[in-house]
């Protein structure tokens, strides 16, 4: 009789563990994030391979790491992906061109961003309205950082046509090309942000890594990173999805309660970089960005397709019906099942 009730016990702990309320039966384990960047903004679904939350969800996520966001997003769709660790503003963009993307996990509120300018222009550029003519380096062409630029552009009075817009990556590439020169201005989350603010390469127009700056400058808060999917998939694969999403979460739960250190000691050295120190001054720079839930706030996709709208007339004039690009049904079971 004890050996039962004791059997009984565990099966219900079992049943209340968040794996147990993410999904049932996984329709697909074996999952490949096609990851925009692996900046602080992009950590909650890193951190969830790190603290071995999809392995407690019963998935094998593989991380891939792209330069950009437009080419994390071809990976997808061109089948070597099955989800896309990146801008929720693609999701409104494919709309517009009939495409059904999902997304269904934020990861930040605000997208943690810099845009400034390379110290050679220091003297020349005092705003955004002098950087006609000028080089601007940004994650990849066609970008959510592109359109964040063209957006900061056409509010300056600057046709975006009459700048050269440069891929150079979030990462170590763009860092080096803005020191040396090769580009005049630069739009980058951390830990490049903070690198280049420290290092004196860099001054600052806009400031995206804390709400209030965001709100400054888009009106309105911006979820920007996040997790998406083709609609499809998610149909096929609801309990994958939830799996998914509650490893997330729960990873956002976690950095919520942690400290700086805490969280850079399980950031792989590859994403953080050997400078341990300067990593967790980037995490304090954009922490406010970070979802705490995973929950898209039904404000923020109006101020995304306002900055779309801006400087991409198919947007302007497609009618997209909003609601369909995100969904918080799986955040909100991963939630109710980790506050248990």
């Amino acid at each position: 009789m004890k050996r039962l009730l004791a059997l009984l016990g565990a099966v219900a702990i079992a049943a209340s563990s968040p794996a147990a309320h993410a999904a049932g039966k996984l329709e697909k384990s074996d999952i490949k994030i096609a990851f925009a960047s692996t900046g602080v903004t992009y950590l909650p679904a890193i951190l969830a391979k790190s603290l071995g939350y999809y392995k407690d969800a019963g998935l094998d996520v593989t991380i891939a790491a792209f330069s950009g966001g437009s080419k994390a997003l071809q990976a997808m769709m061109g089948g070597s992906a099955d989800v896309v660790s990146g801008a929720y503003s693609h999701t409104i963009e494919l709309a517009a061109k009939g495409q059904d993307l999902v997304t269904f996990v934020v990861q930040v509120n605000c997208p943690g961003w810099l845009f400034g300018i390379a110290k050679k222009d220091f003297d020349s550029v005092k705003s955004t309205a002098d950087l006609k003519g000028k080089r601007i380096g940004v994650s990849s062409p066609g970008s959510s950082t592109n359109q964040a630029v063209n957006y900061m552009l056409v509010k300056a009075g600057v046709d975006p046509k009459n700048v050269s817009i440069v891929g150079v990556g979030q990462d170590a590439g763009a860092v080096a090309a803005i020191k040396a020169g090769e580009i005049d201005a630069l739009i980058i989350n951390d830990p490049g942000a903070t690198i280049l603010k420290q290092s004196g390469d860099f001054k600052t127009l806009a400031n995206f890594q804390s709400r209030a700056g965001t709100r400054k400058v888009f009106g309105g808060d911006y979820p920007e990173a996040s997790l998406y999917a083709k609609r499809s998939f998610l149909t096929a694969n609801p309990n994958t999805a939830q799996a998914l999403a509650t490893a997330v979460v729960k990873a956002e739960h976690w950095m919520a309660k942690a400290t700086p250190a805490e969280i850079a000691a399980k950031v792989p050295e590859k994403y953080r970089g050997k400078n341990v120190k300067q990593y967790e001054t980037a995490l304090k720079n954009s922490r406010e960005c970070i979802s705490t839930d995973g929950i898209m706030d039904k404000s923020g996709p109006k101020v995304v397709e306002e900055v779309l709208a801006s400087a991409l007339p198919d947007i302007k004039n497609a009618h997209i019906d909003l609601s369909k690009t995100y969904t918080n049904k799986f955040t909100k079971k991963a939630n109710e099942g980790l506050s248990q």
